[in-house]
């Protein structure tokens, strides 16, 4: 017991009273890093919980919503309302998951503009509207959502309206300028086909938001809302009394359902209910669909970024912990050897050393640790969130104004904990082993100085380098050959990310040990560098720099792989983010994407048919496609008449989906293209095109060649086509060649002679088809409308798979507003789904510059943890050659002398490692990135973070001069014979 407490008393008092700078610069240092991984993990706490309160807010707090469902077959004439009372008892006798349902009744409206919110005059501009009608009294009982004061979060009283009241959502009043009290002429009809419209004049009762009462979504609608029964007497009591659009049902354990870090358990928990539930009301009648499980699934890469951040900060902690202790302890244990030896002379046991040196470690990895968690909490909890809700997560408007709360796990505590302690007892290790060896007649030596004593060693049976080298080769190639296709089969997207970031961090690590290896010559170009600045101490910097370049291993290696990691993350993310732009506009194509749906290869069924998005699913649903669902040429027609529209094109459906579409006949139709001689051949996709479609595409990643192309193909007089890239490189053919194109009909085959107008390698609309990529698809083949019509044998107006619209105002405001104005008026007469360019393209910057962000704060404080290592260092290097300082202020150096002295000779150790790991991150991310581009047929351009390489190199070279000079002072203002009297 004696033995312990000197132990640590020893301990404490060299630590603290010997080298308390020294000490000190560990700590913060150590506290910095185990601070940055509890921040990522307290990250990681609130957004598993937070999340589950954004599902909630997107929601509008619908775990399930049920809607009618047309199919073939059908009623004629069946109505979107249903009676929901029936419903409701058929899901109570079933199950009892559902402990809330809410009927809500929409219907369409179209209302005119007034002049101004003073005037009661009407312009002649109509606005399309949502007329959401409420059982105001059953919701209030329940605690359904609440009204608010817009601009507030002040409560509403609005707890029912009568029958000739309406509220109108202030974001939409805005637009048309009506007050509390002002007549509102309202046109309204059912979204059933062939239904008319119903004047009735309402008055405004209140301008209103809202808060978890709609989803989010509606807030892009122009959303008006009276009482259920006000609809009721409008369109008919007897007909409509007790129905509704749409029947929302709340999960009975609600929340718990939810789970971001177990995303497959939450699924399978809420499908197993959905099923119940669809069973229970009919597989063909009603569609589910469950909101807050679609968001969720988005999760999954949410999980992902954290758990790569995770991964990313532990490593660069182990790594930039140990190296500090490690360092510490090593110039301890070096300038203690003496009283190592002492301790030994006077009867102290080897261990009793030892454990010196590992209670030093113990306690400094614990004081940092736990400081750092406790800096960590603080600082999560009171600036990161409230930084991140006010600055980060405002800007995605996606959110529909969702914030994080703070949250945090004992788990992430803990872990963090043993994180800190262990690494800083691995790495104690080393030194302690130093000192369990040590002579003891050569550690009380006098004049002791290390020296290099070779000694005859017996001969080794193995070849220890051979093997090692042999098992790096095995692991590498087993990993490849049996864990890469075993995780690809799982389709598990967090494994993956997870394997795909530990091998980019090993791989990285070793391009940069690898890249020490040009540091001599790096360090050689610094030096004379900084030649005009050092003057007359040029050679005395260099002598130092090379004699204590040993010392200097370990930060020299911390430094190269941070500034690596910072480049290589930097230039990774913004390529990730250009390849998901480029994938979005060559998806979409244009402002507006509208696409048919419900056919067999749509990977987009949802459940049991209906409208739920599941990630992954592939499966067809191998039921008949829905042909007067289907939209045709004459829709183009209808959606010109919307002003908001410049330009319409669209493109005819596929051979595949004619096959769909005559599959009551049993008639098959393909399309094959060959050389002019019918040596070879290849199944196509064959499209058909209007002559606007160029003029309505986004043409920034349009490739073709030559550019009459689009002009030929809608020639009459001849046979004109344009081929994608890989067929050309297939069948090798060239512009102008003749080409085969033989079309299947059932049991009726025709050849048609063809000529290539051009050969594209990206045609934005229509991704996968059009590319240089022989690898999946790659196999489209362009016509005019008129052609296709021909060689297809179909009639006219016949049928349409994607529609691309120009619109007047290419602004995300007009884009959401006319997306949610065809959805209204045309889903419940077609079965499609809109792609918004605009919106997608604002949401993925807006994501990637909160990812960046998060990264580069992470990235920059790793930067600052080596400073402090590199600090600790040169503290452990003054202390050493305090007799070299003396000597040369001995010689007249001044105090400026010996601050410019140490000084240069830190930056120059900082700026030679940190230029090492700029290039091996910089080449490594743009390897990375070229072989993403590849990967995902998207163009690829260099990219060079010039921000994070000023940023990090700025902070860098004022962080050491500042705290050289803070190292520096004390030693500079000591007289040369204290300095002596010190060093003898």
């Amino acid at each position: 017991m004696t033995n312990i407490k000197l132990i640590f008393k020893y301990a404490f008092k060299d630590l603290f009273s010997k080298h308390k700078v020294r000490t000190i610069l560990g700590i913060v240092g150590i506290m910095i890093s185990i601070s940055l991984l509890c921040l990522v993990l307290f990250l990681g706490d609130s957004l598993s919980v937070g999340f589950v309160d954004y599902l909630t807010t997107n929601a509008g707090g619908q775990d399930m919503v049920i809607s009618v469902r047309h199919y073939n077959g059908e009623p004629e004439n069946r109505s979107n309302y249903f009676a929901y009372n029936p419903i409701i008892n058929d899901i109570r006798a079933e199950t009892s998951g559902i402990e809330n349902f809410i009927p809500r009744m929409e219907v369409l409206g179209k209302v005119n503009i007034s002049e101004s919110f003073e005037s009661q005059n009407l312009t002649n501009e109509e606005k399309s509207v949502m007329i959401s009608g409420i059982d105001f009294s059953h919701e209030s009982a329940i605690g359904f959502g609440t009204f608010i004061k817009p601009g507030t979060e002040q409560k509403l009283n609005l707890n029912s309206l009568n029958s000739t009241s309406c509220a109108i959502y202030y974001e939409f009043n805005e637009d048309i300028k009506y007050k509390a009290g002002d007549i509102i002429e309202i046109r309204m009809k059912l979204t059933d086909d062939g239904s008319s419209y119903i004047s009735k004049n309402l008055t405004v009762s209140n301008v209103f938001d809202f808060n978890l009462k709609w989803p989010s979504s509606y807030r892009n609608d122009n959303l008006i809302c009276v009482s259920i029964d006000t609809l009721y007497e409008l369109f008919g009591q007897s007909e409509f009394n007790g129905t509704c659009s749409k029947l929302i049902g709340i999960f009975e354990k609600g929340n718990q359902f939810y789970d971001i870090r177990s995303v497959d358990a939450s699924e399978d928990a809420v499908l197993n209910l959905a099923s119940e539930v669809q069973l229970a009301i009919g597989i063909e009648e009603y569609d589910i669909e469950l909101p807050k499980l679609r968001i969720l699934q988005f999760s999954e890469i949410v999980s992902m970024i954290f758990t790569i951040a995770i991964i990313f900060v532990s490593v660069i902690t182990m790594l930039i912990s140990g190296v500090l202790i490690n360092g510490i302890l090593k110039t301890s244990v070096e300038e203690r050897i003496r009283e190592f030896g002492i301790f030994r002379t006077l009867g102290a046991h080897k261990l009793y050393n030892v454990a010196t040196v590992l209670v030093q470690g113990l306690i400094l990895c614990n004081v940092g640790t736990i400081i750092g968690i406790l800096g960590s909490f603080f600082v999560t909890q009171y600036l990161v969130i409230p930084f991140a809700n006010q600055f980060l997560l405002s800007e995605i408007t996606a959110l529909g104004g969702a914030t994080l709360s703070f949250n945090f796990t004992w788990f992430s505590i803990i872990a963090a904990y043993l994180i800190g302690v262990i690494v800083g007892l691995i790495v104690s290790l080393s030194p302690a082993i130093k000192v369990l060896k040590l002579n003891l007649i050569e550690s009380i030596h006098p004049y002791r100085h290390p020296s290099e004593i070779f000694k005859l060693q017996k001969k080794s049976s193995f070849n220890y380098k051979l093997i090692l080298v042999g098992l790096i080769l095995a692991i590498t190639g087993g990993f490849i050959y049996f864990i890469i296709p075993r995780i690809i089969v799982s389709l598990d997207i967090t494994l993956m990310g997870t394997t795909l970031i530990i091998v980019l961090i090993i791989f990285l690590l070793g391009m940069t040990l690898a890249g020490l290896g040009i540091m001599p010559v790096v360090l050689r170009f610094v030096i004379q560098l900084f030649r005009p600045l050092s003057k007359k101490l040029h050679n005395v910097i260099q002598t130092f720099i090379y004699r204590y370049q040993r010392r200097n291993t370990s930060t020299i290696v911390i430094f190269a792989i941070s500034f690596s990691f910072v480049m290589f993350t930097s230039i990774f993310i913004d390529d990730l983010s250009s390849m998901m732009e480029s994938a979005t506009y060559i998806g979409s194509g244009s402002d507006l994407l509208i696409e048919s749906t419900g056919w067999s290869d749509d990977s987009s069924g949802g459940l049991f048919g209906g409208g739920m998005m599941m990630m992954g699913q592939q499966e067809s649903t191998n039921e008949e496609i829905n042909v007067d669902k289907l939209f045709t040429t004459d829709f183009e027609n209808i959606l010109m008449d919307l002003q908001e529209i410049e330009k319409v094109s669209s493109a005819l459906v596929t051979p595949d989906q004619l096959t769909e579409i005559y599959a009551d006949e049993n008639k098959e139709f393909s399309a094959e293209i060959g050389d002019y001689a019918g040596l070879s051949s290849q199944p196509i996709t064959l499209i058909g095109i209007d002559g606007k479609f160029q003029s309505t595409i986004n043409t920034k990643y349009l490739n073709y060649y030559p550019s009459s192309a689009f002009d030929l193909i809608q020639s009459v007089d001849q046979n004109y086509c344009i081929i994608s890239e890989s067929i050309a490189n297939q069948l090798n053919l060239r512009n102008s060649d003749k080409i085969r194109i033989v079309i299947n009909r059932g049991e009726e085959v025709e050849r048609f002679i063809f000529h290539v107008a051009g050969i594209a390698s990206s045609i934005p609309g229509f991704p996968g088809l059009f590319s240089a990529s022989t690898m999946g698809g790659g196999g489209g083949v362009l016509v005019s409308h008129n052609k296709f019509i021909d060689i297809m044998e179909i009639s006219e107006p016949t049928w349409v798979d994607k529609i691309f619209i120009k619109l007047r105002q290419s602004n995300s405001k007009a884009a959401n507003n006319l997306e949610v104005q065809i959805s209204r008026n045309y889903s419940s007469q077609y079965d499609f789904e809109i792609d918004n360019l605009i919106s997608s393209i604002q949401s993925q910057k807006s994501t990637f510059s909160i990812v960046n962000s998060f990264f580069s704060l992470i990235l920059m404080s790793t930067v600052i943890i080596c400073l402090f290592g590199l600090l600790s260092s040169s503290y452990s290097s003054i202390i050493e050659r305090k007799k070299e300082i003396g000597i040369v202020r001995t010689l007249g150096l001044k105090g400026k002398g010996i601050n410019r002295l140490f000084i240069i000779e830190a930056l120059i150790i900082m700026l030679s490692s940190g230029t090492v790991g700029v290039i091996v991150g910089c080449v490594t991310g743009w390897l990375f990135g070229s072989s993403m581009s590849v990967f995902m047929d998207t163009p690829y351009s260099l990219y060079f973070p010039w921000f994070n390489f000023f940023a990090i190199y700025g902070v860098a070279i004022l962080f050491v001069y500042v705290g050289m000079k803070f190292l520096l002072w004390r030693m500079k203002r000591k007289k040369i014979t204290e300095i002596y009297r010190e060093t003898t």
